[in-house]
């Protein structure tokens, strides 16, 4: 009888080999990809290998999905650029929370590409703004300071 993470081992390694078919990854590839993770068959990849494996392939043959991970990497980049012009710590827990207070969702990953779009523009014209006011501050200390 199997065990309940055994049988899920064997269905994302059912899913891999479809979502690998479907790329038509040869078997040279195959094994490029399997020797990445240190194995030689998708067999003694474990549960986690398996899952992120099959991610990756399946955001590659979906290109909405590509895109949307693409948007939510420039919108942790923006957040991220603000947050440090700021002085703040940064990490990317950080980031992703402050993405979410700003789009009012409880989750990251539940923003829409709409409003990923909105929110990457409006964080880039923060941080923008953030040098502005710093150039134009050390310029009038600067100025200033001539005149003391």
């Amino acid at each position: 009888m199997q065990t309940f993470i055994e049988r899920q081992e064997r269905a994302l390694r059912k899913k891999l080999h479809v979502l690998l078919g479907k790329a038509g990854v040869s078997e040279d590839n195959k094994r490029a990809i399997y020797a990445s993770y240190g194995v030689a068959s998708s067999t003694e990849l474990n549960a986690y290998e398996l899952m992120e494996l099959c991610n990756k392939l399946a955001k590659d043959a979906d290109p909405r999905l590509a895109e949307l991970d693409r948007a939510r990497k420039r919108l942790m980049a923006a957040v991220g650029g603000w947050m440090r012009g700021m002085g703040m710590l940064v990490n990317g827990d950080k980031i992703k929370a402050v993405a979410c207070r700003a789009a009012q969702r409880e989750r990251f990953n539940d923003i829409p590409m709409e409003q990923l779009r909105s929110l990457y523009a409006a964080f880039l014209k923060k941080q923008k703004d953030l040098e502005r006011v710093e150039r134009f501050t050390a310029e009038e200390a600067a100025r200033l300071a001539r005149f003391n």
